[in-house]
């Protein structure tokens, strides 16, 4: 693919774009579209992630934000795109253990969940090795195979709040060709910035610089968000719960927010049927507020595997009503 970034700023006529166009730029049909392996949530985006989109994840503390965000790369990595997954809240061990048992999945069925749990972190800690006779090694074995397949499509960063910025993460994605990669941030909130003080503001100024990162690389950025301190105790937290959400909204092409789906239903579906209650805590609600290219408010729900670090890729549209903390509250 030829670039057609040029210095920001600098003007040029619609005559230049189109023969660059003509000669073999990016396509008239739009950006590279990246499809994530959730074939519901791709299609409900317009195809996938698009180059030169700024993509956003948000929802409370352990809700599978950075389990659906390392997913996504994995799935993409699988495909033969290169990501990068900066992460400023686990180690290269601690990532690599949540792929190992991702991969894992299915497999490990008359394996003790427990056993293969301990096993894979005594393995990205380097304090055991691969191919122990075991039942338990032999499922390890088989996923770090599966995960070898797709290794080199996949770099992971040990980010710092303290020193990994925007022109950090600009320098690793260049090591990629022009609008063929994908950075994954975890989380915004966390990228170091120098010069703003005031946490709104600084939240703005990164947020711009990740939006103008994907712009002049032609690549999707997906970015995972914190909540603040009122979104930790709302039932359903929505777009204006994330710090800085004013200025998130603005620049952001897509938001998706999770919630746990037994406290986001209304309550008219689990005052009066307990055991259908009961399936909605093993389910996420993810709520497209934003899409730029497509409908939006809309309602998707995936099975959660949390045991394995993972989704159930194969989910749909919720049927349920939801509490709404704007419209509608119990």
């Amino acid at each position: 693919m030829i670039e057609l970034a040029v210095e920001a700023g600098k003007p040029r006529s619609a005559a230049s774009v189109l023969a660059d166009l003509q000669a073999g730029g990016r396509s008239m049909t739009g950006p590279v579209i990246f499809q994530t392996g959730f074939s519901p949530f791709d299609r409900a985006i317009g195809g996938g992630l698009r180059g030169g989109d700024l993509v956003l994840v948000g929802g409370g503390p352990g809700v599978g934000k950075t389990i659906i965000s390392l997913q996504w790369a994995r799935n993409l990595a699988a495909s033969g795109t290169p990501c990068v997954f900066a992460c400023y809240e686990h180690d290269h061990a601690s990532l690599l253990a949540r792929l190992l048992l991702s991969e894992v999945g299915s497999t490990a069925d008359g394996v003790p969940r427990t056993e293969i749990r301990e096993l894979v972190r005594s393995i990205a800690a380097g304090d055991r090795k691969l191919g122990e006779s075991t039942s338990s090694g032999e499922v390890v074995r088989a996923a770090a195979g599966r995960l070898a397949a797709y290794a080199d499509n996949l770099w992971l960063v040990q980010a710092s709040s303290a020193h990994t910025g925007i022109p950090r993460l600009e320098e690793i994605v260049r090591q990629h060709p022009a609008g063929e990669a994908v950075l994954f941030v975890d989380y915004l909130q966390k990228v170091a910035w120098q010069g703003a003080s005031d946490e709104s503001r600084r939240v703005a100024k990164i947020t711009e610089g990740l939006k103008e990162l994907a712009l002049r690389h032609g690549i999707p950025v997906v970015a995972v968000v914190a909540g603040d301190r009122v979104g930790l105790n709302a039932r359903r937290l929505r777009m204006h719960h994330m710090r800085g959400s004013s200025a998130l909204a603005y620049e952001a092409d897509v938001v998706v927010m999770l919630n746990d789906k037994f406290r986001a239903v209304s309550n008219v579906h689990t005052a009066y049927d307990p055991v259908r209650a009961e399936t909605f805590k093993s389910e996420v609600i993810f709520t497209i507020e934003k899409n730029r290219d497509g409908p939006a408010p809309l309602e998707l729900e995936f099975r959660k595997d949390f045991g394995h670090y993972r989704f159930d890729p194969d989910g749909g549209f919720v049927s349920e009503r939801l509490v709404d903390d704007q419209f509608y509250a119990e």
